[in-house]
């Protein structure tokens, strides 16, 4: 029975500490997977009259080595319907993963609101998700 028990708390992401009391690791998923952290907000890396780059990093985690950085945005802060994603190979030499996605056909002299994300293959939110930004695209020349 103790044994199913600490299989049930691995599965959770949930240890038995040495008093015998729970424990549980901020950095894990309710599924026992590591969380990534955004460690550099987004930020607006450039910007036209019809396209934007979005750039935020991570830090790095354990998992698949195919990840996607992914910006979910649209012209209401309340209604982020559109995603545009990119992917990213992990490096498993370096502390961090930097993130850069470009949103194609913007309206021009518009804002747009975002927030972004990041993925693994499997396409599962890796835990790193930030508050919702804006930026306005530049006037037609």
């Amino acid at each position: 029975m103790k044994r199913l028990v600490a299989v049930l708390f691995a599965a959770l992401g949930i240890s038995l500490s040495t008093s015998g009391g729970l424990a549980a690791d901020a950095k894990q998923t309710a599924a026992g997977r590591p969380q990534a952290q955004i460690t550099e907000p987004p930020q607006i890396e450039r910007t036209t009259d019809s396209w934007a780059i979005i750039r935020w990093t991570t830090n790095n985690i354990k998992g698949t080595s195919l990840r996607y950085g992914v910006v979910h945005y649209g012209t209401d802060p309340h209604d982020l319907g559109f995603t545009a994603r990119s992917p990213n190979r992990w490096n498993p030499g370096l502390p961090s993963m930097i993130y850069r996605v470009q949103i194609n056909h913007l309206d021009p002299a518009t804002t747009y609101y975002y927030q972004v994300e990041s993925q693994n293959a499997l396409n599962v939110n890796e835990g790193a998700e930030s508050s919702v930004n804006h930026f306005t695209t530049e006037r037609s020349p």
